[in-house]
Order: structure tokens, then sequence, then C-alpha cells
């Protein structure tokens, strides 16, 4: 269920800034070099936000597929 909850704000998470970067017109400047770099810092610090609520939320641990 852990796992369940860290998928879900991070699929919420994601969307968010999805749709802040749509809102901003950012798909139609991804050639200009100042727009290049912003982008590219913006969906790292997404991904290492997905990344510390995954693991503050699910813990150390990954998901186990099979229980013994």
């Amino acid at each position: 269920m852990k796992n369940f909850k860290a998928f879900l704000l991070m699929i919420i998470w994601t969307l968010t800034a999805a749709g802040v970067l749509f809102f901003i017109d950012a798909h139609l400047h991804y050639r200009e070099i100042i727009w290049a770099l912003g982008l590219s810092l913006t969906l790292l610090i997404v991904h290492m936000v997905n990344m510390f609520i995954y693991f503050s939320i699910a813990g150390k641990d990954p998901y186990k597929w099979f229980r013994d």
C-alpha cells in the first residue's frame, strides 16, 4: 500500500509540473538555448523530487513482486 501511495503522489507531482510547463508554453521554445537549459534543469528537479517522494513514503526497500 505504501508503494501505491508513493506512486500516486509521484503521478500527481509529475502531472502538476507537466501542466505548469505546458501552461507557460515550454513545448514551443525547446530549441532556444536558455529554455533548453531551464527545461532540462526543471525536469531533473522533477525527477529528483519523485525519487525523494518515493523513498520518503515507501522506504528504502524496493517493491517485492513475489513474497515467500
